[in-house]
């Protein structure tokens, strides 16, 4: 199954949506992810925003080009999604070790949290008697 949503914008150029990526499910309320081919960096957009003419699916894109400028368009798709695979990887990888660190940090929250209600408890306790 392919996950990902190949399309040029305005202003970041060719982009890839990849639904792999836990914030790009369908169906979600969220700002989704992108991917700009120009540098291999991610981008936050709100959901709203990813509609035409600001983002436009790729064959849709291509279709409205003419001359040269079609098979340039063509070409830089093509090289950047022949380097797709590697930059896919580096993208899940920083997310789950995201994803990973966020775990950590909310678990660690709430076993203070934990800790300081039972100091209180205790405390309350302790002035009863």
């Amino acid at each position: 199954m392919n996950t990902e949503w190949w399309g040029y914008s305005k202003g970041h150029g060719w982009v890839v949506l990849d639904r792999a990526v836990q914030c790009n499910a369908p169906g979600l309320k969220v700002a989704l992810q992108f991917v700009r081919a120009r540098d291999s960096s991610t981008y936050i957009e709100e959901r709203e925003k990813w509609v035409p003419p600001e983002y436009r699916f790729a064959p849709n894109y291509l279709s409205g080009l003419k001359g040269d400028d079609v098979d340039q368009a063509k070409a830089e798709l093509a090289s950047f999604k022949s380097e797709w695979p590697q930059i896919q990887g580096r993208i899940l990888r920083d997310s789950q070790e995201t994803a990973e660190r966020n775990e950590a940090l909310r678990l660690e929250a709430e076993k203070k949290l934990k800790a300081e209600t039972r100091k209180t408890k205790k405390q309350a306790a302790e002035d009863k008697l």
